[in-house]
């Protein structure tokens, strides 16, 4: 996603990544790395990827359903 979104000109940045696993701490720091901007995920994060989302300030929504989402950062 980030190198297509790069090559088209568009910022990796106003990307939402989507996974419909959890929100680990793997995933998270990829997403910060590549500087996604939100990642949503079905399951439920882990801790330390609370914290890492917290501090780059990547949004995080988790177990998100029909009518349902918890953001954990914004």
């Amino acid at each position: 996603m980030t190198g297509a979104r790069v090559l088209a000109g568009l910022s990796p940045a106003e990307a939402c990544l989507v996974v419909s696993g959890r929100a680990g701490f793997e995933l998270v720091q990829k997403a910060v790395a590549a500087g996604i901007g939100s990642l949503v995920a079905v399951g439920a994060p882990t801790s330390l990827s609370v914290r890492l989302a917290t501090e780059h300030g990547l949004a995080l929504y988790t177990f998100t359903r029909p009518g349902r989402v918890v953001a954990y950062s914004r």
